[in-house]
């Protein structure tokens, strides 16, 4: 590796810790076009950046990028290192990770499904590369409403991880995903304790200002929720709300479902002129960067129809009723 392309590679690292996500795109693709002149356009070192290109833009909500980015990473290293190799499993399991997040998920489920059979034949079934893909399974299966799979994979996941220790962001993470699924079923009591215990996890592990804290701290809100503590959701959602700001920006899917999140409770606290600036911003946001036929778009609109209902203007809720239908308003 050429000094230029480790010092680059050191500058991601460390920007990438501090969640200065939008300073890493630009270096990535420096650090693309560098390997490709030093490596060649099959080699697996070029692979593994493009791999991570296709990671960046799906966090940043940049879903065609990432496809196009993740599927030329998956033909190098079918080609290179072949398509039995833990690195080729991650790259599947990362573009399932995509397909989920679009509501692809027979497509996700497909990939996810291979990816663990390679990982399963490569590296074992104790190995949290094969923990980390049954996680995301688990995910899948909870989007598409499957609870008592979902919960069976989370299960299994978290065994396997906890070799490797009780402090760990993995075992946080699978505590955390464990959790959703409880709520999900709607065991309030016990998915509170996991994300408190994984909350304390993340809060030493990589601090109050990351990602993993800010996804667990909006979980629990949604425990409280739930619960009817809407003065706790509040504050969790703000909270965490604060912190996607902070890493994301505020023009990014993640810190428009915090929005709606923070809408639902103002809602319920009858703040109603709050939660629709809430929803508003998040429909923005959700329209613009995934489109407004996603199904998170969609829902937006019609808990905008349904306020508006609450608040007895008939006219607007039939406005947004008849666009989250399809319908032009």
């Amino acid at each position: 590796m050429s000094e230029k392309l480790e010092e680059l590679n050191k500058r991601i690292a460390a920007l990438s810790q501090q969640g200065r996500f939008k300073e890493v795109g630009p270096l990535l693709l420096q650090a693309s076009r560098l390997a490709r002149r030093e490596y060649g356009e099959n080699h697996p070192a070029y692979a593994a950046i493009l791999n991570d290109l296709g990671g960046l833009y799906r966090g940043t909500g940049e879903y065609s990028k990432s496809e196009t980015f993740f599927l030329k990473a998956m033909q190098i290293l079918g080609d290179s290192v072949g398509k039995d190799h833990p690195d080729y499993a991650t790259c599947l399991n990362n573009l399932a990770g995509l397909y989920r997040l679009t509501g692809d998920y027979a497509k996700g489920e497909r990939l996810f499904l291979e990816a663990s059979e390679i990982y399963a034949r490569t590296v074992g079934e104790k190995h949290f590369l094969y923990a980390s893909n049954l996680n995301n399974l688990a995910l899948l299966y909870q989007d598409m409403g499957d609870y008592e799979k979902a919960e069976r994979l989370q299960d299994q996941a978290l065994e396997i991880v906890r070799r490797d220790g009780e402090d760990t962001v993995t075992y946080a993470t699978s505590l955390s995903n464990l959790a959703a699924v409880c709520m999900a079923k709607g065991n309030l009591a016990k998915a509170e304790t996991l994300l408190q215990q994984a909350l304390a996890i993340f809060s030493k592990a990589v601090g109050r200002d990351d990602p993993y804290y800010a996804s667990a701290l909006n979980s629990l809100a949604g425990v409280y929720y739930a619960k009817g503590d809407q003065e706790r959701a509040q504050q969790l959602y703000l909270e965490a709300l604060n912190i996607w700001g902070k890493i994301w920006g505020e023009d990014h899917p993640t810190y428009a479902s915090g929005l709606a999140n923070l809408g639902r409770v103002l809602e319920a606290r009858a703040q109603y002129d709050e939660a629709e600036q809430c929803y508003l911003r998040s429909l923005d946001i959700r329209r613009r960067i995934l489109g407004q036929g996603h199904s998170s778009s969609i829902q937006t609109l019609k808990s905008l129809a349904l306020l508006y209902e609450k608040v007895g203007d008939r006219a607007k809720a039939e406005q947004f009723r008849l666009s989250a239908q399809g319908d032009p308003q």
